[in-house]
């Protein structure tokens, strides 16, 4: 029995979901539905152990702009975006036991070839590749991406930010040394290894996010999404003080009340759709498919 095959069985789909359409101009594929059931039973999963614990969390980025302007998935993407502030994020980190084959609780430097600066929650059973990172030897399952909301203090922005786009890099870059045969992008990251070990490096990112934790301050940033701009990851902390529960494909989700200004910080005019021949090129490097297990997947293309 498939993955999607359960949640038909288990109620977190029904088998109409799967249906091909077009939206917004996107032919969305009986794949594309699958992936999002895969997505959605992350985040069902994500929910209910937050829910448990009392944890405070929100849709985020593209998951946020999809449930507001597609009331679902932005049709060209992929994958689930939360964020948390700092303290519920750290409680999470200690509940990972909870999360159950297939589900796999990922943090950063716990294997050295995991060095994404973030930690993703994985379904063991299918597969979501980083295509740079297809030798590394971690899980990569499907995933839904989990970002800390961290105390904002103007002071040194700019070197951080500078620092933090160096470490991640390096990390990008140990994620790469095993590649057997190294393209021209994979020796231009390599080139950057310094040799500090990838568990030093995320140490030092952590530092880095947690710098202000001490501090009273009125405005959170999102540090690890720096495909961004950080002066769009800047929020207030009242922005999130108040959540509200939407419908996504049949299940209760947290966003802000406040979420059209915190997309517009992100977005600017976020009701207005990017042109066609940009919808869809957001994960191209990723290698998906929610009927393998990844380790398949990586023997196939490790070949």
């Amino acid at each position: 029995m498939t993955e999607v095959e359960r949640f038909i069985r288990g109620g977190v789909i029904s088998e109409n979901f799967l249906q091909p359409e077009t939206i917004c101009d996107f032919y969305v594929d009986e794949t594309r539905k699958k992936i999002w059931a895969i997505g959605i039973d992350l985040l069902v999963k994500f929910d209910c152990v937050c829910r448990k614990h009392g944890l405070k969390y929100s849709l985020a980025f593209g998951s946020l702009l999809g449930v507001v302007r597609h009331n679902g998935f932005i049709p060209w993407d992929d994958d689930i975006d939360v964020v948390m502030p700092r303290a519920d994020y750290e409680k999470l980190k200690e509940l990972k036991e909870e999360f159950e084959s297939p589900y796999f609780f990922q943090m950063p430097g716990e294997n050295d070839d995991y060095l994404f600066s973030f930690p993703k929650l994985r379904n063991s059973y299918t597969t979501g590749i980083s295509y740079p990172f297809r030798f590394a030897s971690f899980n990569q399952g499907l995933f839904l991406d989990i970002f800390p909301l961290d105390n904002y203090n103007p002071i040194n922005v700019e070197q951080d930010v500078t620092l933090l786009k160096r470490l991640i890099a390096e990390c990008s870059a140990l994620m790469r040394r095993k590649n057997p045969c190294p393209d021209e992008e994979d020796l231009e990251k390599l080139s950057l290894i310094t040799g500090r070990t990838g568990e030093e490096i995320v140490a030092e990112i952590e530092r880095i996010q947690k710098s202000h934790e001490s501090e009273t301050t009125g405005e959170y940033i999102c540090w690890c999404t720096l495909q961004y701009d950080y002066t769009r990851k800047i929020y207030k902390k009242e922005y999130f003080d108040n959540l509200i529960e939407v419908d996504f494909y049949g299940h209760k989700v947290f966003i802000p009340l406040n979420y059209k200004r915190i997309l517009e910080i992100t977005y600017g005019d976020y009701m207005q759709l990017p042109p066609v021949e940009k919808r869809g090129t957001w994960h191209s490097r990723n290698v998906t498919d929610p009927d393998v297990p990844y380790r398949e997947y990586l023997n196939r293309l490790r070949e």
